[in-house]
């Protein structure tokens, strides 16, 4: 059994300091190149919150030489989770027209296709306005998991079972992870935070795969940039960019897997 992993990182910034942010971004392209990510790795920017393309330039020219994947991550707390499509639509909009206005200046294809929502909210209108902006790719539901980071839209996926694969689907049945037909793919995360990542949950999903006899498995992992930061968020830690090293190390020695990026990943998938 293939072990295909992703390394996708939510590109949530979360302090004041340019400097650091850029260091954060910095420390994980140096981690990801010197541990066999180059070209694999995936990248959703939040542009609405933290301003990529103005801020963080030489950042995106390298994830691209690289042959990244990217997409747009897009935070709805300021909705509360009352949606209405307009100023819904607006709001994504903006951040994927902004990353597709600077790739277009700088010359490269202005296309962006991947999305992943802040905080893993699922909402079938959210799906609706992704999928009209062109949207193909989203990465929201987490199995098995309950969270409630925003109190207003709790999300609830204790009834969707660890070990499922990607799937595709339309706006009104994103949970359906049985789906094989639809507009959008959708990538489920396995797993969520740095320094915490739960080896005894890479082995219930390892374990779910193997009693479905799958060829290749699919494990998605997300982090942030800010969870390299000392706790003040001033400065970067040493001691968890180890701590990042060390996971990807002991992901492969391990667990054998084969670091992906999405685009990828979707492209095995649609090929099958």
């Amino acid at each position: 059994m293939q072990r295909l992993f992703l390394v996708t990182v939510d590109c949530d910034l979360r302090t004041d300091d340019v400097a650091v942010r850029q260091a954060s971004l910095d420390n994980l392209l140096a981690v990801f190149a010197d541990e066999g990510l180059s070209g694999r790795a995936t990248w959703f920017l939040n542009e609405n919150d933290f301003a990529l393309t103005q801020n963080h330039e030489e950042f995106l020219h390298e994830i691209i030489r690289r042959g990244d994947t990217f997409g747009v991550h897009d935070h709805f707390e300021r909705f509360a989770g009352q949606y209405e499509r307009e100023s819904l639509r607006a709001y994504c909009w903006r951040s994927q027209e902004l990353v597709s206005q600077w790739l277009v200046r700088q010359g490269y294809p202005g296309s962006v296709t991947f999305h992943r929502n802040g905080c893993l909210v699922q909402h079938p209108l959210i799906y609706a306005v992704l999928m009209e902006l062109g949207y193909t790719v989203v990465s929201d539901v987490w199995p098995g998991e309950y969270h409630d980071d925003i109190p207003a839209n709790p999300q609830d996926n204790r009834d969707v079972p660890i070990g499922i694969l990607p799937y595709r689907h339309d706006a009104d049945n994103w949970d359906d992870y049985t789906s094989t037909q639809g507009h959008l793919w959708h990538v489920p995360p396995m797993e969520m935070w740095l320094h915490t990542f739960r080896y005894d949950l890479m082995d219930r999903w390892n374990q779910a795969f193997r009693d479905q006899g799958v060829d290749a498995a699919v494990f998605t992992w997300l982090f942030h940039p800010y969870e390299i930061m000392d706790g003040n968020r001033s400065a970067i830690s040493p001691e968890r960019v180890t701590a990042l090293r060390s996971h990807l190390q002991r992901l492969v020695a391990d667990y054998s897997v084969e670091f992906i990026s999405m685009a990828e990943c979707i492209s095995r998938m649609s090929a099958e």
